[in-house]
This record gives structure tokens, C-alpha cells and sequence, in this order.
């Protein structure tokens, strides 16, 4: 089982923390069903510094190097959250054969940026830098090191939106309402909430056999706030895998 966590987050540092949550509370769940497998991308932790922006395809095949190089042998589960989800994505995509089932926990989707600019107000000289991110994608110091390139992200997408067969679990947070304590401005917050359903219910596509479930109250670390609800995903194809080797 490997764990792709959100963009920017150095599981190193989150399985340091005194009190375990996300991620690091579940790893101990999962490691009792099967092996469980977290790292750090380059650009996080103590991993090396990115020399060069990067896709999920090349985070997909520094995966499999390092796989190769630990001598962990497939077939893998993967399970990937929010950026991690297309990492997760793109693995699967690369090395089908390799991969027993995938897990997608409110992930991003390769055309997000674009879909969401299409749906915002016209562009304004003086936005607010959360605003600009929000459009272009964060930027490396956004990021915490890491640094992706999402136009080049969605260009090698384009022709590679599909896994197969894999076994496909989709998790979406729940539609979110309007809040004031979202930095994003109510107008935004009305034009993303129903888009970003939309482009959930395409992530469930791109398997032949998948499964979408939305959560009933979880943001978006849907393994944060409903933890069961990823656990049991993960439970679901670890024991399909081995009934179906």
C-alpha cells in the first residue's frame, strides 16, 4: 500500500507529531491489513531540493525507481489525496500491470486550473496573491518546496486520462456551502463548489471499474475528518487484490 500525500506536506514531519492525525493516525490502521509504504517527494523533508519544475509523471516514475531500489514488489494499491491523487494517477496510468488498485481521496484533477478559470470572473490586476494561486496553482514557496508545473501537468494528461481496468475508488468531499471563512470570495465559492463535483464525478471515468463516494460531511482531508470512510477504501481493494491476484 503507498500513500501519496497533498502537495507540499513532508509526511516525515507529520508522523513526528505528537498527537498523529491524517495520514499518520490511519498508516498504523493500514499497517496492520498490509505493508504500508509513505515518502517524501523531492522538494519535501529531507528529500533532495527540485532542481526543476516537475509533473505528476515524473513523481510517477521517481516512484517506481525508488520501488525497484527498496525492493518493494508489486502488485501496489496506491492511494493518493489532493495533488498526490494525480501522482497516484499518473502511476497507475504508467504501470498498469503493476497496480492492484487505486484509491483517489479528493484528489485534483489534471484540468482543474483550466476548468476553474473558466468558470471565475475575468482576471484583475491588483487580485490578492491567495487569488492568483488559487488560479495558477500555488507556487513553489506555496508549496513547501515542491515544485510542479500544472500547465506542462495537464498537457501530458491530455492523452493519458484513463487507467484501464484498475480497481477505482473515488472519494469527493462534501459539497461545501459558502463560508466566511474561506479566503475565497462568495462569488468564486458559488462557481468552484458545483465544478469541482463535476470534475470528481470525471475522475470516477476513467476506470471501467470504479466506485464513487462522496463524503457526508468531510472537507477536503477527507482523511483527516472522516478517516474511516478512506480506511475502509483502502480495506476494499487491498482484500479485492488478494481475492483477485
Amino acid at each position: 500500500m503507498i500513500i501519496e500525500q497533498g502537495g507540499g506536506i513532508s509526511v516525515e514531519t507529520v508522523f513526528s507529531w505528537e498527537q498523529p492525525v491524517g495520514w499518520a493516525a490511519l498508516a498504523p490502521k493500514i499497517a496492520s491489513l498490509t505493508r504500508v509504504c509513505v515518502y517524501d517527494r523531492i522538494g519535501l523533508g529531507r528529500s533532495s531540493k527540485a532542481e526543476r519544475p516537475r509533473t505528476s509523471f515524473d513523481v510517477a516514475a521517481d516512484l517506481h525507481a525508488l520501488l525497484a531500489i527498496e525492493r518493494i514488489t508489486p502488485p501496489y494499491v496506491l492511494a493518493g489525496q489532493s495533488l498526490g491523487g494525480m501522482n497516484a494517477f499518473a502511476f497507475a496510468n504508467r504501470y498498469r500491470d503493476e497496480v492492484a488498485g487505486l484509491v483517489l481521496v479528493d484528489s485534483s484533477h489534471p484540468q482543474q486550473l483550466a476548468r476553474i478559470n473558466s468558470v471565475l470572473p475575468p482576471r484583475q490586476d491588483n487580485e490578492p496573491a491567495v487569488l492568483r494561486g488559487f488560479r495558477d496553482g500555488p507556487d513553489r514557496t506555496a508549496m513547501g518546496g515542491e515544485w510542479f508545473d500544472f500547465a506542462r501537468n495537464s498537457e501530458q494528461f491530455a492523452n493519458n486520462m484513463s487507467i484501464g481496468n484498475i480497481p477505482l475508488i473515488v472519494l469527493t468531499a462534501a459539497p461545501q456551502p459558502p463560508s466566511d471563512q474561506n479566503p475565497l470570495p462568495r462569488e468564486w465559492q458559488l462557481a468552484i463548489e458545483p465544478l469541482h463535483q463535476e470534475l470528481q464525478r470525471e475522475l470516477a471515468t476513467i476506470s471501467s471499474q470504479s466506485k464513487h463516494i462522496v463524503a457526508r460531511k468531510a472537507g477536503h482531508n477527507i482523511q483527516l475528518d472522516e478517516p474511516q470512510l478512506v480506511l475502509d477504501a483502502i480495506t476494499n481493494l487491498v482484500r479485492r487484490s488478494r481475492a483477485n491476484p
